[in-house]
């Protein structure tokens, strides 16, 4: 079976979820870590903007082959 990741927007719908998911009887998981928090969809289209606008004034870096690979671990 397929999970499905939820990101509530506060405690209150956190608990609420919590409390449905335990009178089903559905299996979960919470994250204690803050890393899966999720940007906004304004937040993510944002940074995408800001990154064309950085690439456009030529503020890019390249980076050599070999450290391409040196940074995706291949």
């Amino acid at each position: 079976m397929k999970s499905i990741t939820i990101y509530p927007k506060n405690e209150k719908q956190k608990n609420l979820l919590q409390s449905l998911l335990e009178e089903m009887k559905v299996r979960y998981i919470i994250d204690k870590t803050e890393k899966n928090a999720s940007m906004t969809q304004e937040e993510f289209f944002a940074k995408i903007d800001s990154s064309i606008q950085q690439a456009e004034k030529g503020e890019t870096k390249k980076i050599s082959i070999e450290e391409q690979k040196a940074l995706l671990g291949l």
